[in-house]
């Protein structure tokens, strides 16, 4: 958030691409590491047939532009070092200072992903000791298209207590470890859109072609064409508050108090805060303070400009200038006046809720006239995606007013990988790591084709061969089953286990650091360890043990079943010393029942008094089962099945 001036504050959005030449996306900026051992693409804008040079390190090529201005060298690989200088020299000399060459991976997927360090169980401790010279980050602002985008807006960063904060703390903990077994620069690209699902992510044409995906196209068609009307025409809003308040809750009992008090000019209120703005991913946007135009004259807080489907604006006010938390037991709402053209929502803001499920109003849309609403406290919800939080109106930090462009829109299927992977490509990477899968539990089923889908469309539009997809496996979430039954989550983690089948993709298991009434949970720590323990053992091939036991086979052996595994480590074990849990049997009937299941050398045999003819087994089969089988190195199993029988979301297309 930036801070207002005391009247007026203009703000306006800028091209991707400066019209300077030569000119060079974001993604070519002060402080960004280039990827090492590998040919390195450099493209950028210029004059039509305006010769250039691109040189970096001991590396240089040579190219002309073409008709249309755009222009693409490719550099030699180099040996991991620097900070050296990008230089491109055209009709202008442009120079990129502090540019390492190290390890650069892509951080995509949805809320889990996009969930800032500052909210991470461990924050308090990590974000003290996060001043790395040699980890560099870069987020791509969140943007669905119709079509590709050439260019990611946004700058690299270098990873310090001031800028990690924000960043993606599962991407944070994969790159700090990599950073400290290597030894060498790591370049994080963080490119996440919480709630989104995974054919967002895939190119259109992927989606099209497919006809087990035809409903995902019908779906889009219902609804296309108010969204496409966005992204031809970004929604138009102007909307003006004056006479914000806190509202008593008994009439007398205290006096009211004013948080936005515009008719003076100020943008302070009497409880010592103060409002701020961010643009960021609203960057055609304004704000001002703005003559009433009313008999009693003065100023109202005026907020104007264009969003682009996907882009929402933030109007934040502090309660207190520190930005700690004010009790306000003794009131009962928030009431103030509006008036324009447009679409807002108020999240009213507490110390306990850190992943976006603020405690909010529906969408209210404004019209010419001026309107007076009250937003009382005990009418706010949470939206339920995230963790369930009592609302604290004795602990409230202060207020958002959310501008959208509309009142409900849909994300085309392909949307993101135009506006936030396309516009990567062909930047030299070592790899991806993916957290996402939650907005498709529900059709689980078909994610087995999904999520292969999507790791094809990707290496197919680098050219960079078949570079390492990492998954984080869904972790445990939910209420827990006293009894074995069907489950979309479990089926989600099978669809995540089967791209394994893909070459060089890996797999985090989570199965037990997740929290069962919070689908965000706070320990990241250990998702991006493990993540960088499977880099470290199949793509650097330094690490001996980077997963926990797979199944490899299952066998009847009379009234029981024996099961043995791959990536077994040093031996295998229960991650907490007691007997093993969670295994659960069935005979031809294929009703399930809880199984008593135990270590025998290299394998595991599972049997139950109650099925002396077993035909299938299941291990952690649940949204949160209560299961504890791992190696001795601490790396938990991943749930899985020996049957094929139809789930819940076999036919959920």
């Amino acid at each position: 958030m930036k801070q207002l001036a005391t009247l007026i504050v203009l703000v306006y959005g800028i091209c991707p691409i400066a019209s300077a030449t030569p000119a060079l996306p974001g993604l070519f900026s002060d402080h960004m590491v280039v990827q090492r051992g590998k040919p390195i693409p450099v493209w950028g804008r210029a004059d039509p047939s305006e010769s250039l040079r691109v040189t970096l390190a001991d590396t240089s090529a040579g190219t002309v532009a073409g008709a249309d201005g755009r222009w693409r060298v490719v550099l030699e690989p180099l040996a991991a070092g620097g900070p050296f200088t990008l230089v491109v020299e055209g009709k202008a000399r442009l120079a990129v200072r502090d540019v390492l060459i190290g390890e650069v991976w892509v951080a995509s997927g949805q809320s889990n992903m996009n969930f800032a360090l500052r909210g991470a169980s461990t924050a308090t401790e990590d974000l003290s000791l996060a001043n790395h010279g040699g980890i560099r980050l870069f987020t791509l602002p969140k943007s669905s298209s119709l079509k590709p985008m050439e260019s990611a807006e946004g700058r690299w960063v270098t990873c310090s207590q001031a800028t990690a904060g924000e960043f993606s703390a599962v991407a944070y903990y994969f790159g700090l470890e990599l950073h400290r077994r290597l030894g060498v620069p790591v370049g994080l690209v963080h490119t996440s859109w919480p709630g989104t699902a995974a054919e967002e992510w895939i190119d259109a044409a992927s989606i099209a072609g497919d006809p087990d995906f035809a409903a995902i196209g019908a779906r889009w068609r219902a609804v296309e064409d108010a969204t496409t009307g966005l992204e031809d025409r970004p929604a138009d809003f102007d909307l003006s508050f004056a006479d914000m308040r806190l509202v008593p809750d008994e009439p007398g009992a205290v006096e009211p108090v004013l948080v936005g008090e515009f008719r003076k000019g100020t943008l302070h209120n009497d409880l010592g805060g103060e409002w701020s703005y961010s643009w960021e991913s609203a960057p055609f946007s304004r704000v001002e303070m703005s003559p009433a135009g009313t008999s009693g004259g003065g100023w109202v807080l005026r907020n104007a400009g264009q969003l682009r489907f996907g882009e929402t604006a933030l109007l934040q006010l502090s309660f207190l200038k520190n930005g700690n938390p004010t009790n306000l037991t003794r009131y009962s709402g928030i009431r103030f006046r509006y008036r324009g053209r447009g679409f807002f929502k108020v999240h009213v803001l507490q110390p306990t809720i850190a992943d976006w499920d603020n405690y909010c109003t529906q969408v209210i849309a404004a019209d010419k006239d001026w309107s007076e609403v009250e937003i009382r406290f005990k009418d706010l919800r949470q939206a339920g995606w995230g963790e369930v939080r009592p609302f604290t109106r004795g602990a409230l930090t202060g207020i958002i007013v959310e501008f959208l462009p509309g009142l409900q829109l849909t994300k085309p299927p392909g949307g993101l990988f135009n506006g936030m992977i396309a516009p990567l490509i062909p930047y030299a990477i070592r790899g991806v790591i993916w957290y996402q899968g939650e907005g498709n539990a529900g059709r689980a089923w078909q994610y087995r084709k999904l999520l292969p889908t999507l790791i094809r469309s990707w290496r197919s539009a680098w050219h960079q061969d078949d570079f390492p997809f990492l998954i984080v496996q869904l972790p445990n979430f939910g209420e827990r089953r006293a009894e074995p039954s069907e489950s979309e989550w479990a089926e989600l983690r099978e669809a995540q286990l089967k791209a394994l089948a893909l070459p060089n993709t890996g797999l985090a298991v989570t199965i037990d650091v997740g929290e069962p009434r919070n689908v965000h949970p706070r320990d990241k720590r250990p998702v991006g360890q493990r993540l960088a323990r499977w880099a470290l053992g199949e793509v650097y091939r330094i690490e001996d043990v980077y997963s926990g036991p797979l199944l490899e086979s299952a066998t009847v052996e009379g009234s029981r079943m024996r099961l043995r595994f791959k990536h077994t480590g040093s031996g295998l074990a229960t991650l907490d010393g007691k007997p093993l849990r969670g295994f659960s049997i069935a005979g031809s009937d294929r009703r399930f029942v809880w199984a008593e299941a135990k270590l025998d050398g290299d394998s595991v045999v599972v049997e139950s008094s109650t099925v002396t003819a077993p035909v299938a087994l299941r291990y952690g089969w649940a949204g949160n089962p209560d299961c504890n089988f791992g190696n001795r190195e601490g790396l938990p199993a991943s749930p899985f099945r020996t049957d094929d029988w139809p789930g819940l979301t076999n036919d959920a297309r």
